[in-house]
């Protein structure tokens, strides 16, 4: 699963892993292979068949994304005992399509990020992801995986899985 979230986040494995959140969480997805603004609309009900997919005969896959959650903030307790936040950055290229809830300045927004997000701690990678980089302060508590987290077994560009909802983020473009 977080190997097909690595490849395609809008695919089946994307849709079990949000579908994850949203049972956790009870974060709905914004965005899977479209944007989600109508819970009855075609783009949601496409989601809800991938994730019935995703999730058929999966020996409890959910209680696995679970414990891999309880092992990250396990692991990110230990590693930054003090820290209650993480500086990580996402590349995008149209900063507009996400929902901004409150302008503070120009460049300064509160966003309604999808509930389930990838971010990276390496500003330079993020960089090659799109014209904008967006720059949040993510609560350790709002990691669902890290690439570092099981070393060796997926690679990935210091990628972090972050669950979503509001964030105050900086904006710069490039």
């Amino acid at each position: 699963m977080l190997r097909g979230w690595g490849f395609d986040a809008d695919g089946i494995e994307g849709a079990a892993l949000k579908g994850w959140v949203e049972s956790r969480f009870g974060l709905l997805p914004r965005h899977h292979a479209g944007q989600i603004r109508d819970f009855s609309g075609v783009a949601y009900r496409r989601y809800l068949e991938m994730r019935a997919t995703a999730l058929y005969g999966t020996n409890a896959i959910e209680a696995q994304f679970d414990l891999l959650y309880s092992f990250c903030q396990y692991e990110l307790a230990k590693q930054y005992p003090e820290t209650p936040h993480l500086t990580l950055y996402r590349g995008v290229n149209h900063v507009n399509d996400y929902e901004t809830l409150s302008t503070i300045t120009k460049n300064r927004r509160v966003v309604l990020f999808n509930n389930l997000s990838s971010f990276t701690s390496n500003r330079e990678r993020a960089d090659e992801f799109g014209d904008y980089l967006l720059t949040a302060q993510v609560p350790l508590s709002k990691i669902f995986y890290h690439t570092q987290l099981l070393p060796g077994l997926i690679q990935g560009e210091n990628e972090f899985t972050v669950i979503g909802g509001l964030y105050e983020v900086s904006i710069a473009a490039y």
